[in-house]
Protein backbone atom coordinates (compact mmCIF):
# COMPACT_ATOMS: atom_id res chain seq x y z
CA UNK A 1 0.00 0.00 0.00
CA UNK A 2 1.40 3.20 -0.77
CA UNK A 3 0.95 7.24 -0.25
CA UNK A 4 2.16 9.23 -1.53
CA UNK A 5 2.51 13.72 -1.70
CA UNK A 6 3.99 15.96 -3.92
CA UNK A 7 4.36 20.02 -4.45
CA UNK A 8 3.65 20.13 -8.19
CA UNK A 9 4.17 23.79 -8.35
CA UNK A 10 1.61 23.87 -10.59
CA UNK A 11 -0.13 21.63 -13.31
CA UNK A 12 -2.34 24.47 -15.51
CA UNK A 13 -0.36 22.90 -18.52
CA UNK A 14 -2.09 19.95 -19.93
CA UNK A 15 1.07 18.34 -20.46
CA UNK A 16 2.15 18.81 -17.03
CA UNK A 17 -1.47 17.61 -15.34
CA UNK A 18 -0.89 14.44 -17.74
CA UNK A 19 2.69 13.88 -16.00
CA UNK A 20 1.00 13.81 -12.41
CA UNK A 21 -1.24 11.84 -13.70
CA UNK A 22 1.27 9.33 -14.83
CA UNK A 23 3.05 9.59 -11.92
CA UNK A 24 -0.10 8.34 -9.76
CA UNK A 25 -0.82 5.04 -12.16
CA UNK A 26 3.12 4.16 -12.75
CA UNK A 27 3.62 4.37 -9.12
CA UNK A 28 0.14 2.49 -8.10
CA UNK A 29 -0.14 5.39 -5.71
CA UNK A 30 -3.52 4.76 -2.94
CA UNK A 31 -3.88 7.98 -1.68
CA UNK A 32 -2.19 11.21 -3.39
CA UNK A 33 -1.74 14.32 -1.90
CA UNK A 34 -0.82 16.74 -4.93
CA UNK A 35 -0.08 20.34 -3.19
CA UNK A 36 -0.04 24.00 -5.14
CA UNK A 37 -2.17 22.85 -8.11
CA UNK A 38 -2.87 26.55 -9.18
CA UNK A 39 -6.32 25.44 -10.73
CA UNK A 40 -8.96 27.75 -10.45
CA UNK A 41 -11.75 26.28 -8.57
CA UNK A 42 -14.21 27.46 -12.24
CA UNK A 43 -11.79 24.53 -13.94
CA UNK A 44 -11.27 21.97 -11.53
CA UNK A 45 -13.88 19.39 -12.82
CA UNK A 46 -12.19 19.68 -16.30
CA UNK A 47 -9.02 18.94 -14.61
CA UNK A 48 -10.34 16.12 -12.55
CA UNK A 49 -11.89 14.06 -15.90
CA UNK A 50 -8.58 12.72 -15.82
CA UNK A 51 -8.68 11.10 -12.74
CA UNK A 52 -11.42 8.90 -13.49
CA UNK A 53 -11.30 6.11 -10.95
CA UNK A 54 -9.66 8.60 -8.51
CA UNK A 55 -12.28 10.32 -5.43
CA UNK A 56 -11.08 13.75 -5.02
CA UNK A 57 -11.18 16.44 -1.98
CA UNK A 58 -9.85 19.94 -1.63
CA UNK A 59 -9.52 22.62 0.55
CA UNK A 60 -10.73 25.66 -1.78
CA UNK A 61 -13.43 26.52 0.89
CA UNK A 62 -10.47 27.79 3.12
CA UNK A 63 -8.23 28.88 0.56
CA UNK A 64 -9.32 30.75 -2.55
CA UNK A 65 -6.13 28.84 -4.50
CA UNK A 66 -7.28 25.56 -3.74
CA UNK A 67 -3.40 24.16 -2.38
CA UNK A 68 -4.54 20.79 -1.57
CA UNK A 69 -5.76 18.08 -3.27
CA UNK A 70 -6.42 14.68 -2.48
CA UNK A 71 -7.06 11.53 -4.49
CA UNK A 72 -7.52 8.11 -4.02
CA UNK A 73 -8.26 5.10 -5.34
CA UNK A 74 -11.68 4.05 -4.79
CA UNK A 75 -10.84 -0.11 -5.42
CA UNK A 76 -8.08 -0.41 -3.21
CA UNK A 77 -9.10 2.06 -0.30
CA UNK A 78 -11.40 3.96 2.12
CA UNK A 79 -11.15 7.17 2.93
CA UNK A 80 -12.64 9.49 4.98
CA UNK A 81 -11.96 13.34 4.80
CA UNK A 82 -12.27 14.64 9.30
CA UNK A 83 -10.75 18.02 8.65
CA UNK A 84 -10.08 20.72 6.11
CA UNK A 85 -7.86 23.70 6.63
CA UNK A 86 -6.07 26.43 4.74
CA UNK A 87 -2.98 24.48 5.28
CA UNK A 88 -3.75 20.76 5.57
CA UNK A 89 -6.15 17.91 4.72
CA UNK A 90 -6.46 15.45 7.60
CA UNK A 91 -8.00 11.83 6.95
CA UNK A 92 -9.07 8.50 8.04
CA UNK A 93 -7.72 5.63 5.64
CA UNK A 94 -8.77 2.26 5.94
CA UNK A 95 -7.35 -0.49 3.12
CA UNK A 96 -10.33 -2.18 1.64
CA UNK A 97 -8.62 -5.80 1.18
CA UNK A 98 -6.74 -5.80 4.70
CA UNK A 99 -8.87 -3.75 6.93
CA UNK A 100 -5.65 -1.96 7.74
CA UNK A 101 -6.75 1.46 8.82
CA UNK A 102 -4.31 5.08 9.68
CA UNK A 103 -4.90 9.00 10.17
CA UNK A 104 -2.96 10.37 7.03
CA UNK A 105 -2.42 14.07 7.39
CA UNK A 106 -1.59 16.40 4.27
CA UNK A 107 0.36 19.89 4.96
CA UNK A 108 0.93 22.35 2.57
CA UNK A 109 2.25 24.72 5.01
CA UNK A 110 2.62 28.84 4.26
CA UNK A 111 5.17 30.95 3.34
CA UNK A 112 4.77 33.06 6.66
CA UNK A 113 6.12 32.40 9.74
CA UNK A 114 2.75 33.67 11.46
CA UNK A 115 0.63 31.79 9.54
CA UNK A 116 2.91 28.76 9.95
CA UNK A 117 1.83 29.10 13.99
CA UNK A 118 -1.63 28.32 12.77
CA UNK A 119 -0.81 24.94 11.53
CA UNK A 120 1.52 24.11 14.86
CA UNK A 121 -1.67 24.80 16.54
CA UNK A 122 -3.80 22.42 14.46
CA UNK A 123 -1.24 19.85 14.32
CA UNK A 124 -1.16 19.70 18.17
CA UNK A 125 -4.81 19.67 18.43
CA UNK A 126 -5.05 16.96 16.04
CA UNK A 127 -2.04 14.59 17.78
CA UNK A 128 -4.31 13.88 20.74
CA UNK A 129 -7.49 12.44 18.37
CA UNK A 130 -5.08 10.08 16.17
CA UNK A 131 -3.33 6.32 17.12
CA UNK A 132 -1.06 5.63 14.01
CA UNK A 133 -0.41 9.28 12.26
CA UNK A 134 1.50 10.19 9.24
CA UNK A 135 2.23 13.66 8.21
CA UNK A 136 3.02 14.56 4.56
CA UNK A 137 5.12 16.61 3.24
CA UNK A 138 5.92 20.28 2.42
CA UNK A 139 6.89 22.46 5.73
CA UNK A 140 8.35 25.11 3.92
CA UNK A 141 11.16 25.38 6.66
CA UNK A 142 13.89 23.27 7.97
CA UNK A 143 14.73 21.49 11.23
CA UNK A 144 18.25 23.37 11.57
CA UNK A 145 21.04 24.47 9.25
CA UNK A 146 21.91 21.03 7.99
CA UNK A 147 19.20 20.67 5.86
CA UNK A 148 20.03 23.84 3.66
CA UNK A 149 22.59 24.82 1.91
CA UNK A 150 22.69 28.54 0.72
CA UNK A 151 25.07 31.56 1.45
CA UNK A 152 22.10 32.97 4.12
CA UNK A 153 21.32 30.10 7.12
CA UNK A 154 17.46 29.41 8.18
CA UNK A 155 15.60 31.48 10.52
CA UNK A 156 16.35 30.02 14.35
CA UNK A 157 12.95 31.04 15.79
CA UNK A 158 11.13 29.47 12.75
CA UNK A 159 13.34 26.18 13.08
CA UNK A 160 12.74 26.20 17.29
CA UNK A 161 8.77 26.67 16.39
CA UNK A 162 8.74 23.50 13.88
CA UNK A 163 10.83 21.35 16.14
CA UNK A 164 8.75 22.71 19.29
CA UNK A 165 5.32 21.17 17.27
CA UNK A 166 7.45 18.04 16.22
CA UNK A 167 8.30 17.27 19.98
CA UNK A 168 4.86 18.21 21.41
CA UNK A 169 2.87 16.05 18.95
CA UNK A 170 5.46 12.66 19.01
CA UNK A 171 6.59 13.28 15.45
CA UNK A 172 9.19 12.38 13.80
CA UNK A 173 10.54 11.34 10.25
CA UNK A 174 10.09 7.90 8.83
CA UNK A 175 13.26 5.65 7.64
CA UNK A 176 13.62 6.80 3.86
CA UNK A 177 16.21 7.17 1.18
CA UNK A 178 16.37 8.98 -2.20
CA UNK A 179 17.05 12.70 -2.47
CA UNK A 180 18.12 14.10 0.71
CA UNK A 181 17.59 17.83 0.02
CA UNK A 182 14.08 18.02 -1.65
CA UNK A 183 13.72 21.44 -2.95
CA UNK A 184 15.84 23.48 -4.78
CA UNK A 185 15.63 27.55 -6.49
CA UNK A 186 16.70 25.86 -9.61
CA UNK A 187 18.53 29.21 -10.22
CA UNK A 188 22.36 29.20 -11.49
CA UNK A 189 25.66 28.99 -9.09
CA UNK A 190 26.25 31.05 -6.81
CA UNK A 191 22.50 31.84 -6.15
CA UNK A 192 21.47 28.00 -5.80
CA UNK A 193 19.79 26.91 -2.80
CA UNK A 194 19.12 23.69 -1.82
CA UNK A 195 17.18 22.71 1.31
CA UNK A 196 15.02 19.92 3.02
CA UNK A 197 11.29 21.22 3.26
CA UNK A 198 9.26 18.34 2.16
CA UNK A 199 9.13 15.35 5.22
CA UNK A 200 7.47 11.74 5.66
CA UNK A 201 6.43 11.77 9.64
CA UNK A 202 5.41 9.20 11.69
CA UNK A 203 4.13 8.75 15.39
CA UNK A 204 5.49 6.05 18.04
CA UNK A 205 1.57 4.23 17.38
CA UNK A 206 2.79 4.19 14.13
CA UNK A 207 6.10 2.60 13.82
CA UNK A 208 5.00 0.03 15.99
CA UNK A 209 1.98 -0.85 13.94
CA UNK A 210 3.97 -0.60 10.88
CA UNK A 211 7.76 -1.26 11.49
CA UNK A 212 8.56 -2.06 8.27
CA UNK A 213 6.82 1.22 6.27
CA UNK A 214 9.59 3.45 4.48
CA UNK A 215 9.34 6.46 2.51
CA UNK A 216 11.64 7.17 -0.35
CA UNK A 217 11.64 10.87 -1.94
CA UNK A 218 12.55 11.17 -5.43
CA UNK A 219 13.40 13.17 -8.41
CA UNK A 220 11.70 16.35 -8.62
CA UNK A 221 11.41 15.80 -12.18
CA UNK A 222 8.72 18.36 -13.25
CA UNK A 223 8.46 20.36 -10.16
CA UNK A 224 10.69 21.86 -7.84
CA UNK A 225 10.07 19.87 -4.98
CA UNK A 226 10.58 15.75 -4.43
CA UNK A 227 7.49 13.20 -4.39
CA UNK A 228 7.50 11.96 -0.81
CA UNK A 229 6.54 8.00 -1.58
CA UNK A 230 5.51 6.30 1.84
CA UNK A 231 5.15 2.23 1.41
CA UNK A 232 3.46 0.40 4.14
CA UNK A 233 3.39 -2.80 3.12
CA UNK A 234 3.92 -4.89 -0.50
CA UNK A 235 1.01 -6.88 -1.03
CA UNK A 236 2.01 -10.22 -1.73
CA UNK A 237 0.58 -12.01 -4.77
CA UNK A 238 0.15 -15.25 -4.47
CA UNK A 239 2.08 -17.56 -7.24
CA UNK A 240 -0.04 -19.63 -9.38
CA UNK A 241 0.37 -23.18 -8.87
CA UNK A 242 1.80 -25.23 -11.97
CA UNK A 243 0.47 -28.76 -12.25
CA UNK A 244 1.37 -31.58 -14.80
CA UNK A 245 -0.62 -34.47 -15.92
CA UNK A 246 1.27 -36.80 -17.75
CA UNK A 247 -1.34 -38.83 -19.80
Amino acid sequence: MRICSWNVRGCNNPLKLREVMDFLKRNHIDVFGILETRIRQGKVSKALDKFMSYRVISNYQHHLNGRIWVLWNLVTVCVQVVEIHGQFIHCYVVHNSTGVFFHATFVYASNDPIARRVLWSSLHQLCGTVQEWSVLEDFNVTRDNAERISSSPSCLSDMLDFNACLLGCGLDDLNCTGCEFTWSNKHEEPNRVWCKLDRALINDPWIRKFPSSSAIFMPAGISDHSPAMVTIFEERIPKAKFSFLNC
